[in-house]
Parts: C-alpha cells; sequence; structure tokens
C-alpha cells in the first residue's frame, strides 16, 4: 500500500544542487523538481529557482504550528514535509507507485496541502495539485486558502495491472515567496488476494513450509548459572537467554 504518507520514516540526502542546496527525498517517494529555465509543468510558466525541499520536526515548530495548536503544520506522525522558495518561481513533485491493489476496485487517495502565500493576493501565483494514473488538475492559491489545509481527494479506480501511479505537485509562477506543506497522505484502498504475504522472518533459516499443526521442538544446552526466560508478554512462545557481558553466544542451524 501506500508508504510514508506521514513523511515520519526517513529521508535520503540527495546530491548537492549547483547552489549547494541539499534537498531530501522522502523514503517510498521519488522527489523532482523543475530545473531553472524549464517551463512549470507544460504551462508557459518558467521555473526561476530550484526550491528547498525538508523535512521539518515538530520540535523546530512553535507551539501553534504543532499537532493541536492554532496554525498546526503536522497532521500526522512527527515530521511535514516543506517545499518553498524565498523570491524565485518554482515547481516539484513527490511520486509514488502503489502496487498490489484490488483491479477493478474503488480506492480513494487524500492529500493535505497547506500554502503560505505571504501576503500575495494573486489566486493564480500558486497552485497544487494531485493526479493518479494521469488524471487529476491544479487547484489556485484562491481555493487552497491561505495557511490553511486543502484536502485533496481522487477517487479512482484501479486498474487491471492493480497499480496506481501517484503524483503530487506543487508551482509558485512568480518571483516572490511562497511555502508549501504537505503531511497525511492517506489511501483507502482494497488489496488484492495475489498479492503475496509479507515474510515475518527473512532470515537465511530452514525455509521448509511449516503449517499451525506442526510441532517442533527445539533443545538448549545451557551452561549452568544463566538464566532463561520462557514466554514474554507479547510472545507466549519466546525464549530468552540472559548471558553476561562480554560472553559470545554461537547459533548453529542444522
Amino acid at each position: 500500500m501506500l508508504k510514508n504518507g506521514s513523511f515520519s520514516d526517513g529521508w535520503t540526502d540527495m546530491p548537492p544542487t549547483p547552489d549547494f542546496l541539499i534537498n531530501q527525498q522522502p523514503n517510498g517517494w521519488k522527489l523532482r523538481w523543475i530545473e531553472k529555465g524549464e517551463s512549470l509543468f507544460g504551462a508557459g510558466d518558467v521555473a526561476r529557482g530550484v526550491p528547498e525541499c525538508v523535512h521539518k520536526h515538530i520540535d523546530q515548530l512553535p507551539a501553534n504550528e504543532q499537532p493541536g495548536g492554532s496554525d498546526a503544520l503536522i497532521l500526522a506522525g512527527e515530521f511535514v514535509y516543506k517545499i518553498f522558495h524565498s523570491g524565485a518561481s518554482f515547481g516539484a513533485e513527490l511520486s509514488q507507485a502503489v502496487t498490489g491493489l484490488e483491479p477493478g476496485s474503488s480506492a480513494t487517495l487524500t492529500v493535505p496541502v497547506l500554502v503560505d502565500l505571504h501576503g500575495d493576493g494573486d489566486v493564480f501565483a500558486a497552485e497544487s495539485g494531485v493526479w493518479v494514473n494521469g488524471e487529476g488538475h491544479w487547484v489556485n492559491g484562491g481555493e487552497m486558502g491561505d495557511r490553511k489545509w486543502f484536502q485533496h481527494k481522487v477517487t479512482f479506480t484501479v486498474p487491471d495491472d492493480g497499480t496506481a501511479e501517484i503524483a503530487v505537485r506543487v508551482k509558485s509562477k512568480w518571483m516572490n515567496a511562497k511555502d508549501f506543506f504537505i503531511d497525511g497522505i492517506t489511501l483507502v484502498a482494497a488489496a488484492s488476494d495475489d498479492t503475496p504475504p509479507a515474510d515475518p522472518d527473512p532470515g537465511d533459516g530452514d525455509d521448509t513450509p511449516v503449517t499451525p499443526t506442526d510441532t517442533i521442538t527445539v533443545v538448549l544446552t545451557v551452561p549452568a548459572g544463566l538464566q532463561i526466560i520462557t514466554g514474554t508478554a507479547h510472545h507466549a512462545s519466546t525464549a530468552v537467554l540472559i548471558v553476561p557481558a562480554g560472553m559470545k553466544v554461537e547459533i548453529k542451524r542444522r
């Protein structure tokens, strides 16, 4: 399903731009921006700068912008994703391919976006939009409002390949400051019955299938003086061996 919709699952620092700007690509997403001199997503407007794209942690925000505050900028987790420039037109996109969805089923993607217009009264100065499998549209700053969360919602039918190609785009057309914030992205969709379940233990042990009715006996030979705890509050079949510091434990598989 959708990965890292709260932007709290880490990121990768991208290579420095010619201006030595290091942008952060959220894990699970692909980040791209419009290079200087290129058209802003096919429109007649042109990018004059590369935006800064970073994660802002809750501790980096004043109290009124923290969760529950009057101007909250974080909707989920501990981070919000910010795309901005202090004085140039720019465009950027986050994209992700979600696979394993039930073909023919209905799904709904919700992408909250907030824009700080910095006092610009031109309703077309800033725009944001969401696309799924190539279908979507722009919403201008007048519709979004200033420093208000706008909920982009796209309901779509999952194609035969069970994939949703998601693109979240923002752009600022003029040579003045604009800030975009993105957080709390959700996808309500049915998973395909053909999607293989995740392996809970991807180790290198014996891969022989074991049914729930199989009984496996494990024999441990433990030197005297070591403590063994069998069964824990969360895992009734777990055995925990407690050893002194400095002692080496070697596991041999048959």
